[in-house]
């Protein structure tokens, strides 16, 4: 029979715990053994010495030196086995165990050692008997206290001295000796059922102990990959980065963005967009140097970083093959085609914080030349975003200060040259780059989150525009701002509108709101915004119609009461039939549907005469006026409304004349947000 009950008594591993956990739990059970022998054996060998002394005294010698010198071999051995190498956390789940085998088989070795007191007592008839029963009850009782975390080591030692001790009371007869094996009996049972309590429940607290920081650990892991993919994160990238050194570089930064994949979403559901980034991930690992660090910092973007001197090929050549292959069409994607744009970064030192941002920068450079095609950050593009920077710290001031301005565009009627409207224009002098562009203005409020206040602004330059116009008794002239559907989405620039108005006491019907065609991402919040300004008075002006989203769906809007045709079909449109067309197909359906029809971007005569013939009663653009600071606005509309109905080819060579100098100053606008036209 085997006395070594590790299976028995421990029991399977549980399903579900790893072999790391089982292993952790061995080796604490044999670093609790060790602190046990500590107090264990100094005390046994104490014990032992102390009935070799009674034996010597009582005349059994040898026979009492051999036996303790079997019992301190067996404990040195023990001790050896204990201390004899280190309990590191590299020890292997199977070097500890053999070692926790091998010290309850010499725990049985001592047990059998022990078990030879019953020889040196005549089978515990002699006198020194009880004390021996006594030393052995107090031995058992130690050997179960300090090996309470590994079971056998303690069972294996006491079981057959004690069973051997109740046997030769037995044999004795009378019910003294009967009833006194019995306890010892007893005995054995508790210490039996002691230690397997103990070791249970040491057992258990170590298994808590390393299934936490197993789980930690996992927890740690996950919180640094993109569950998806198995890539990276950006919490796992930023934690790989930091592991390199400038010794490591160059490096080479490559941000990944999928061309097209929000439409896979819409298209085919999310599933199958997971899938292709799946797919996409796998692809980049397949091209990416060796060693190279892959991550998925956004929904579709992914971040490829490796040293410079790691590519076998050149980086241009490995930019080229990644989106070689995640352009290869897909079967499953017939009416979706995926593409890639990257954004490539040298540089010497690894600093998430400054490779990220000019990967991004070179990554929307790409994007503007075109699907699939990447650019490398150089020179340009570096004086290009330390400008965006500069724009974007400067741009609160400028507001504040009122370096940031509006300027009015008039909107002029063609039969009688009358001005009917201004459109308010951004206008910005940087005092280091000189005349900023409405685009750039409105993208560095929304990359800063000044957008709200710019809009604010924008409308209360209106509003000073519209009190001026109402002190010179001209009320039949509108003001205009372009507000975008996400400016309307994002805030409550409705409420803003209508409190302001409230609290000056303007007339709503003296403004005019312009929005893009642009699609929003709420279109019910957008058009309870809209249903609110337009119950107010304010008319509602569809801009640049023709270039945006759903125009023929907008036009079926009740409170849609102008639309703009947009410049590019108006600009050189007595030189072409089709844009012709396209403009008098405009022009009839707005008559049909009871909408005003403007047009912007009117820059020579012939084009103004056209429009007149098509139908167009309102026009916009350089022809009569660039964007005017608000006292020359006003002063232009002094002057044409005093000579309204006597515009004649004479006074418009003046107006071209004196708008070429303004040209210059209106080369920097554009788009819409708060977009000049013209």
């Amino acid at each position: 029979m085997a006395w070594h009950y590790e299976r028995l008594i421990a029991g399977p591993r549980p399903q579900g715990q790893s072999e790391a956990v089982e292993a952790g739990i061995l080796r604490d059970q044999l670093a609790d053994l060790r602190k046990g022998i500590f107090i264990s054996m100094p005390i046994g060998t104490v014990l032992s010495a102390l009935i070799l002394a009674v034996q010597m005294f009582s005349g059994g010698g040898l026979a009492a030196v051999l036996w303790f010198a079997a019992v301190s071999t067996l404990n040195c051995w023990r001790m050896a086995l204990a201390f004899g190498q280190s309990n590191t956390a590299a020890s292997r789940h199977k070097t500890v165990g053999a070692r926790l085998s091998m010290y309850g088989m010499l725990s049985l070795a001592s047990g059998i050692a022990w078990s030879f007191l019953a020889v040196l007592t005549d089978g515990y008839s002699t006198p020194q008997a009880s004390l021996y029963l006594i030393v052995l009850a107090g031995t058992s009782a130690g050997s179960v206290t300090y090996g309470t975390s590994y079971a056998p080591a303690s069972i294996n030692f006491i079981t057959l001295p004690l069973l051997v001790a109740a046997g030769c009371i037995l044999a004795k007869g009378n019910i003294e000796n009967s009833v006194l094996a019995f306890t010892i009996l007893l005995f054995l049972g508790g210490m039996i059922r002691g230690s397997l309590i103990g070791q249970a429940r040491f057992r258990e607290t170590s298994r808590l102990k390393y299934e936490a920081r197993e789980f930690a650990s996992e927890m740690q892991r996950n919180s640094r990959r993109d569950p998806l993919t198995n890539l990276l994160n950006r919490h796992g990238l930023e934690n790989a980065i930091r592991q390199l050194g400038p010794a490591d570089g160059p490096f080479v930064t490559m941000l990944i963005d999928l061309d097209g994949f929000k439409s896979v979403n819409d298209t085919y559901g999310h599933n199958i967009g997971d899938e292709l980034l799946v797919k996409v991930a796998r692809e980049i690992e397949s091209h990416a140097p060796e060693g190279a660090t892959i991550a998925r910092i956004g929904g579709d973007e992914f971040v490829l970083l490796f040293p410079a001197g790691g590519s076998p090929r050149p980086v241009d050549d490995l930019a080229s093959a990644i989106i070689a292959a995640i352009a290869n069409p897909d079967p499953r994607l017939n009416s979706v085609r995926v593409g890639a744009s990257i954004g490539i970064y040298l540089s010497e030192n690894p600093l998430l914080a400054r490779m990220l941002p000019r990967a991004d920068f070179a990554l929307y450079a790409a994007k503007r030349a075109g699907r699939n095609e990447y650019r490398l950050f150089d020179a340009k593009l570096d004086s290009a975003l330390e400008r965006k920077h500069c724009i974007e710290r400067d741009l609160r001031g400028a507001i504040e200060t009122g370096g940031l301005c509006s300027w009015f565009q008039p909107l002029v009627r063609m039969d009688t040259n009358a001005v009917v409207g201004f459109e308010a224009l951004l206008r910005w002098q940087h005092p280091v780059h000189g005349a900023i562009s409405p685009p750039e203005v409105v993208t560095a409020a929304r990359e800063t989150g000044l957008l709200s206040l710019l809009t604010e602004t924008v409308f209360h330059n209106c509003c000073g525009m519209i009190e001026e116009l109402i002190g010179l008794g001209r009320r039949d002239v509108l003001v205009a701002m372009n507000l975008s559907p996400r400016e309307l989405e994002a805030g409550n620039v409705d409420e803003m509108i209508l409190d302001i108005l409230k609290a000056k006491s303007l007339p709503a019907a003296m403004l005019e709101i312009e929005i893009t065609e642009e699609a929003p991402v709420d279109r019910d919040r957008v058009d309870e915004k809209v249903g609110r300004l337009a119950d107010a008075g304010i008319s509602i002006v569809l801009d640049d119609f023709g270039t945006g989203f759903s125009t023929l769906v907008a036009l079926k809007d009740s409170r849609i009461r102008k639309i703009k045709i947009d410049k590019n079909f108006v600009r050189d449109l007595a030189k072409s039939i089709g844009d012709q067309a396209l403009v008098k197909a405009v022009i009839d359906l707005g008559h049909t549907l009871g909408i005003e029809v403007m047009a912007e971007g009117v820059e020579t005569d012939a084009d103004r005469l056209i429009l007149r013939g098509l139908g167009c009663t309102i026009a916009q653009g350089f022809l009569y006026s660039a964007a005017l600071p608000q006292s020359d606005a006003l002063a232009f509309d002094a002057t044409h409304s005093a000579g309204a109905g006597l515009f004649d080819a004479v006074s418009l060579r003046i107006a071209q004349s004196g708008n070429a100098a303004r040209r210059v100053s209106a080369a920097s606008t554009t788009p819409k947000g708060h977009q000049p036209v013209g």
